[in-house]
């Protein structure tokens, strides 16, 4: 009879229980009006609050100054006659190609002083900068500088806002960075990644366009990111993000994005606003213009020295080829992917930096002996330096 009378008060007990539950939470047997009413009640207001989440504290303090820019280009196209319209007597007017592009840029003052990439803006003859907020100016080109790949732009308002540029000596890998820009024409889109590597020597991002030292980060950086901000987790531009290393076709995003260390770029910015051009001085050996053999490298390191060791490479240290610029010296000479360059006439290879010194002391013109290691053998090059670009329009 206890037990009965015991097993009676559990039921009631956690019946009342439930029943209590549900009332709090407004549920009655198929209560529809109930679900009704939650579907159709005022959301609870968004409680943010500063520093609960740095990247987006970041985002929001430089995504202001970030600009879209697009470019219109004229170009003339070969002629469809090929010659044949003299010979049977035609006329033919020149023809032309419209080009259009998307860039990136970032504001550095609230004057209009725009900081992009020279390629974004190299040979266009219509320039579009549009804000984040949805306003839009016409931009004019102040200045560019291939050789930095860097250019900047006045667009005629006041008051804008601007971005706080920081220290990218400062930066350390595995550091977060933020990416901002106009991937693909989206818009402002923000990625997050970490500062992969510091000063990448000697970046090839275009034919005959060789940047002498990089940014690497594994925030998404694509198509139309050139010219953006890549930003430290205090929303300060530490870099101008330039160029991305992909497989083809697709050049998508594949985690090796480069930006301009932002400390060179600022002394570039500045000769630009105030003389229009840089007017780089005479470089070594009394040249006016600087020799280039048009490689990406980096240090034979790490797995993949090992690779190589195990592979019957014997050498210690090396220039390892990440890549060769189409139509540059080195491709001329016969340099690919891969080669690991040990010697330069005379002089032993242990790292990239080797092979920068030693070609920034030869001359345009110079043709220098290359002792490379290729599949397993030694093989003898032979490359004539050619002279890089070194100035703006």
């Amino acid at each position: 009879m206890k037990k009965l009378i015991l097993y009676v008060l559990v039921f009631v007990l956690g019946f009342g229980a439930c029943a209590y539950i549900l009332s709090r939470t407004g549920y009655t047997p198929g209560g529809k009006e109930s679900v009704m009413r939650a579907l159709s009640g005022k959301p609870a207001p968004a409680v943010v609050k500063k520093g609960q989440n740095p990247i987006a504290d970041a985002a929001a303090r430089i995504g202001p100054a970030v600009v879209n820019i697009d470019t219109v280009a004229q170009r003339r196209v070969p002629n469809p006659f090929g010659g044949l319209e003299d010979f049977f007597g035609l006329r033919v007017p020149p023809q032309r190609q419209i080009l259009v592009g998307q860039g990136s840029g970032v504001i550095i003052g609230k004057d209009g002083y725009v900081l992009t990439n020279n390629h974004v803006v190299a040979g266009v003859q219509d320039i579009k900068v549009r804000l984040a907020d949805g306003r839009k100016f016409k931009g004019r080109l102040i200045g560019r500088d291939s050789k930095s790949d860097v250019a900047v732009l006045k667009v005629d308002a006041r008051n804008l806002p601007f971005a706080e540029l920081g220290n990218s000596d400062a930066i350390r890998v595995g550091d977060w960075v933020i990416a901002i820009g106009n991937p693909l024409g989206l818009g402002n889109t923000v990625t997050v990644g970490v500062v992969s590597a510091t000063k990448r020597k000697n970046l090839l991002v275009s034919e005959g366009t060789v940047i002498e030292e990089a940014i690497q980060t594994d925030a998404a950086i694509n198509l139309g990111n050139s010219g953006g901000a890549l930003a430290n987790i205090d929303g300060e531009v530490i870099g101008i993000n330039t160029a991305i290393y992909s497989t083809e076709p697709w050049r998508g995003n594949i985690g090796l994005g480069f930006a301009i260390p932002i400390n060179g770029a600022k002394d570039v910015a500045k000769r630009l606003i105030s003389k229009g051009s840089v007017g780089h001085p005479v470089v070594e050996g009394g040249q006016k213009e600087r020799p280039y053999l048009g490689i990406l490298m980096s240090d034979l390191t790490g797995e993949r020295a090992e690779w190589y060791g195990q592979n019957g490479y014997k050498g210690k240290g090396g220039a390892f080829i990440e890549q060769v610029g189409p139509g540059s010296p080195a491709v001329e000479a016969g340099l690919m992917p891969g080669d690991v360059i040990t010697q330069i006439d005379k002089t032993k290879v242990r790292s990239a930096e080797d092979v920068i010194r030693i070609i920034k002391k030869g001359k345009v013109g110079q043709v220098i002996r290359l002792t490379v290691w290729r599949v397993g053998r030694t093989n003898v090059l032979f490359a004539k330096l050619g002279a890089a670009p070194t100035d703006v329009e």
